[in-house]
């Protein structure tokens, strides 16, 4: 916990070492976000996966380029390809050193880069056949115990949004993050989520999938903004009904947890991604509809992309913050400045 004290120090805020108090901890305040935001009402970022310390230093050296291409927000994917202190269990031994995410963070900062730290929550608890650190670690938090061996027909793991040990943990694994990339908002992950409500969980079993989803995203706004005073942003697929919009279930749910819309709080943003060309995106006026301000994200082909990004500028609306562009591990590092996606569409964000 030596860097979290040390950020909560650098708010100005005291740190309490082995004493108690009946007063809860004031909770550490992360630097606001309006000053950013009222140099940069347009939002042009940049998703990427960072999964070692070497890749972060590698993304550092490029950080001019990015800013001369357009780009003013980095969302870093890192989930446990950090070196944890609250959690040494559930770090990677060559992943991020919390020294260099405050090198990483100053330089950024000096290009008047947004930088927003990313864990998967609920959902991707798991890859092929490798089960991340968490469930790993902590295989009590699954939603599916001891079901699906070697992760033999699911897509990805989830955790339990009911068991009463997983968000300690997994907020302390938040606030490291945060303090290290010296952050003023967090996203959450949050897509894809298919395994809830599950029959093999003795918590979960017979519920609601959009009761729980939402649970799940209330407990983590209740921690990330209400306690922390971070913005707090996740994927949107799980809040679009595939049957209304006539999509499919990776980008739109089919396993009820669309009705979570109405049952979450609308101060969160919400990245709504889309990569085929379509002739329309209902997704971008539901969720506006909904409240909720919108970042519409894509990747590939190309066309899809640009359909997507036209299609959100014509809202003319406020609450549409700006574009996204990902590149999911396809793209070198060195070579994301030049992603097609980047240099051509960002630019008509400006």
């Amino acid at each position: 916990m030596k860097l979290l004290n040390r950020y909560l120090l650098s708010l100005g805020l005291t740190v309490l070492a082995g004493c108690q108090s009946d007063r809860p901890a004031e909770p550490p305040r992360a630097p606001t976000a309006a000053s950013w935001q009222g140099r940069n009402p347009v939002w042009r970022g940049l998703h990427l996966l960072v999964n070692s310390d070497s890749e972060l230093r590698t993304l550092q050296a490029q950080l001019p380029r990015l800013a001369g291409a357009g780009v003013n927000t980095l969302i870093l994917e890192v989930n446990y390809h950090f070196r944890f202190e609250s959690h040494p269990e559930l770090g990677s031994p060559d992943g991020i050193k919390p020294a260099h995410a405050h090198e990483f963070a100053a330089a950024a900062r000096r290009l008047d880069l947004r930088v927003i730290p990313q864990l998967n929550c609920l959902g991707h608890q798991s890859w092929a056949k490798k089960t991340n650190a968490l469930l790993t670690v902590h295989p009590e938090f699954d939603e599916t115990p001891g079901q699906f061996p070697e992760n033999k027909d699911i897509y990805c793991r989830s955790w339990c949004p009911q068991h009463p040990g997983v968000n300690a943990v997994v907020f302390a694994l938040i606030d490291e993050l945060a303090a290290a990339f010296e952050a003023d908002a967090f996203h959450v992950g949050m897509d894809e989520v298919f395994l809830i409500a599950s029959e093999y969980c003795p918590r979960c079993r017979g519920g609601d999938p959009a009761g729980l989803f939402a649970r799940a995203v209330t407990d983590l706004h209740r921690h990330i903004v209400g306690e922390r005073h971070l913005e707090m942003l996740m994927w949107g697929d799980r809040l679009l009904d595939a049957q209304a919009m006539h999509g499919g279930e990776w980008e739109y749910a089919r396993n009820g947890t669309a009705p979570a819309a109405a049952l979450i709080p609308k101060d969160i943003v919400i990245c709504d991604w889309h990569y085929e060309k379509q002739a329309d995106y209902p997704s971008v006026p539901f969720l506006l509809g909904q409240g909720f301000r919108v970042w519409p994200t894509s990747w590939q082909p190309l066309e899809g992309a640009q359909a997507f990004s036209r299609f959100s500028r014509q809202r003319h609306d406020p609450k549409v913050v700006g574009f996204l562009c990902t590149v999911w591990g396809r793209v070198k590092i060195e070579e994301t400045a030049d992603w097609p996606p980047v240099t051509e569409l960002l630019a008509e964000w400006k």
